[in-house]
């Protein structure tokens, strides 16, 4: 990183206090006083839960070079006082981000930025040097962070943006000014802050405001909202579709394969040709497609993507599957929305009637669906109906929701704990067919669903098959 000192107050007070003989080039910036290395900047953050202003001195022990602080501060080493932190964060970063040579490649979409970010960086990283948001270092705080940890020599960043109010992509788009904007999908996520589908699509179609004047556009143009906005913005955008076998850029699922991957079908203008993931699911298509369209307009070709692939650890806790004796267990249990639900219970569904397995689905509310959270576990049950699980365990409160959803067709038993679970498990299990079950979990972040999965995983290693 090649932020100093001096620059910051340049950038920051509107001129430099420190003279150029005591000038320090910060080694990190850190929000997190235990995180703090010598040379480190360390910013203060007004929380809901914790003020960063009472670290300060504990970041200044710790060898901070310089505090960025919104409060008045008596400290060893030089204050930068501004009205709001994160802001100065934006500041700083879109500075470091001026100064790298990379492609700077920005991924948003509803569900599955994660996994459109790793793949597209496993691809570029067969031949070059790339740096990506550390997990999902995605907001206000986290994709400065992300900037400043970038290798500034690095030949692409890619990088994630999250958003969950209409402001948010107007604060975050000019912080990243990326030279390649990828927008994947768009879905009932965040509700609570964005309102409508409508403004969905808007939010994330103003990403495109914040392009580098010769930069690109890749849409997912399977969701008319989101081509609507974005071609109304960039008439250029490159599309790709899942849905349409006479697109240009095209993806599909082909078939899955052992140890839960999955073969795609790839369509860019050159040619056409087929992959092997390490997940599998139709649902995955278009992040696969996403990817691909972004590697294809960035010089990569067929062979960097497959090995790309190969070399691919897919995310934690994002549909990874794992066989245990004669039960397959997918724990999706990073976040959930109504758009990455329905995908995940499909492609479960699928799965168990390819094995001839049956399907028990361990489900979790999806959270920040403002008014509509009713309404949409309520679909949630009615898609069910198509998956016909042959068991339902929920957690939260909106098993009602799920019941009606149901009509009746399946029980939905509300469980509030690993112990509970359990006891429902060794009733079912017994009456598993022959050939056992695909257990899926998933439910959003607060949920922690990702207990029950070690519930189950902690009972079949104990079972006389696993250990076998």
């Amino acid at each position: 990183m090649s932020l100093t000192l001096r620059m910051a107050e340049h950038l920051l007070l509107g001129g430099a206090e420190t003279a150029p003989a005591h000038d320090v080039t910060f080694t990190d910036v850190c929000t997190n006083s235990r995180a703090v290395e010598p040379g480190s900047l360390f910013v203060c953050i007004e929380g809901e839960r914790f003020d960063g202003h009472a670290f300060a001195e504990d970041a200044v022990r710790a060898g901070a070079a310089a505090v960025l602080s919104s409060k008045l501060l008596d400290l060893a080493v030089p204050v930068l006082m501004v009205r709001d932190t994160v802001q100065a964060m934006g500041l700083l970063a879109r500075d470091v981000r001026e100064a790298t040579r990379a492609t700077v490649t920005a991924v948003t979409g509803s569900a599955g930025k994660t996994t459109v970010k790793e793949i597209l960086a496993s691809v570029a990283a067969q031949n070059h040097r790339v740096s990506r948001n550390a997990g999902n270092l995605n907001n206000q705080i986290g994709l400065p962070l992300s900037i400043f940890r970038a290798d500034p020599e690095a030949d692409l960043w890619v990088l994630e943006l999250g958003i969950s109010k209409p402001h948010d992509m107007d604060e975050l788009g000019p912080v990243a000014a990326p030279d390649l904007a990828v927008i994947h999908n768009i879905g009932t996520a965040h509700l609570q802050g964005l309102g409508s589908m409508e403004g969905v699509a808007r939010a994330k179609a103003s990403l495109l405001h914040h392009l580098r004047p010769d930069g690109q556009a890749v849409i997912n143009a399977d969701y008319e909202l989101l081509r609507r906005e974005a071609l109304d913005i960039r008439p250029d955008a490159v599309c790709y579709s899942t849905k349409d076998p006479e697109a240009v850029y095209h993806c599909s699922y082909v078939r899955g394969l052992e140890q839960g991957r999955g073969e795609y079908l790839v369509r860019t203008p050159d040619r056409e040709f087929t992959v092997q993931a390490p997940f599998c699911g139709d649902h995955l298509a278009e992040n696969l497609g996403a990817a691909a369209t972004a590697a294809h307009l960035l010089g990569y070709d067929p062979e960097d993507f497959q090995a790309g692939l190969d070399q691919l650890q897919a995310p934690a806790q994002r549909f990874a599957c794992r066989t245990m004796g004669r039960v397959t267990v997918i724990d999706d249990t990073y976040n959930a929305n109504p758009v990455s639900m329905a995908g995940a219970v499909r492609t479960a569904a699928h799965m168990a009637a390819e094995q001839s397995q049956a399907l028990v689905l361990v489900l979790g509310d999806m959270k920040e669906l403002g008014e509509a959270a009713c309404a949409e576990h309520e679909a949630l049950g009615r898609l069910l109906n198509e998956a016909r699980p042959v068991a339902v365990l929920f957690h939260g409160e909106h098993a009602e929701d799920i019941a009606r959803g149901c009509d009746g067709r399946h029980a939905v038993w509300t469980v509030t704990g690993t112990d509970a679970f359990l006891r429902h498990w060794r009733g079912l299990a017994p009456n598993l067919p022959e050939r056992g079950a695909v257990v899926l979990f998933k439910g959003s972040r607060s949920c922690r669903m990702e207990d029950y999965v070690q519930a189950l995983r902690g009972e079949l290693e104990s079972s006389p098959e696993v250990r076998a």
